[in-house]
C-alpha cells in the first residue's frame, strides 16, 4: 500500500483522467481550486503563467483539488509542485466563483507564509516576482483577490 501513495502524489494532474474526458468536464462544470498569497519578506510572490485561465499574465499559486485531499493538504501540494517552498503556515480568507472564457473555477484562497528556501517553478509558469507594490494591468481578479487578502496589514 506505500508504494501506491508515492506513485500517486507524484502523478502529474493530466494522468487522473484522459484529456477528452477533462475536457468535457471543465465545459460543464466548475473546477475546485486553491491559491496561494505567499508573503515573503512584506512582499507577494506571483508567478508568471503559461496555461490558461490567463496565459501569460501574473497569478497566484495554486491549483485543483485531488479527490480524497484536504483543503491544506492541497494546499501544500500546490506550493511545492509550483514554486519548492514549504508552507509554515496560513489562513483562508476568501472563496471565489470566477468565470473564464475557457472554465468557471471556484478558488478558495489563503493567505501564506513558507518556510525559507528558493524559489523553483515547475513548468506551469515562466517566471516568479516579489511585489511590495502591485503593477499596474493585472487581472480584475487577481486585484480583487489581492484586495481582499488585506497582505499588507497582515505582514
Amino acid at each position: 500500500m506505500k508504494g501506491n501513495n508515492n506513485l500517486s502524489s507524484k502523478r502529474k494532474e493530466t494522468d487522473f483522467l484522459p484529456d477528452v474526458l477533462y475536457g468535457q468536464i471543465v465545459k460543464r462544470l466548475p473546477i475546485v481550486s486553491v491559491e496561494a498569497l505567499i508573503v515573503v519578506d512584506g512582499a507577494l510572490l506571483l508567478v508568471r503563467r503559461n496555461n490558461e485561465p490567463v496565459k501569460g499574465e501574473w497569478w497566484f499559486p495554486g491549483g485543483r483539488i485531488r479527490k480524497g485531499e484536504s483543503l491544506e493538504e492541497a494546499l501544500r501540494r500546490e506550493i511545492v509542485e509550483e514554486t519548492g517552498l514549504e508552507l509554515d503556515n496560513f489562513e483562508l480568507f476568501n472563496v471565489y466563483s470566477r468565470v473564464f472564457p475557457e472554465r468557471h473555477d471556484i478558488a478558495i484562497a489563503f493567505l501564506c507564509r513558507c518556510k525559507q528556501g528558493r524559489v523553483k517553478l515547475n513548468s506551469e509558469h515562466s517566471e516568479y516576482a516579489l511585489f511590495k507594490k502591485m503593477p499596474a494591468g493585472l487581472h480584475r481578479y487577481l486585484v480583487e483577490t489581492v484586495r481582499d487578502s488585506k497582505w499588507k496589514k497582515r505582514s
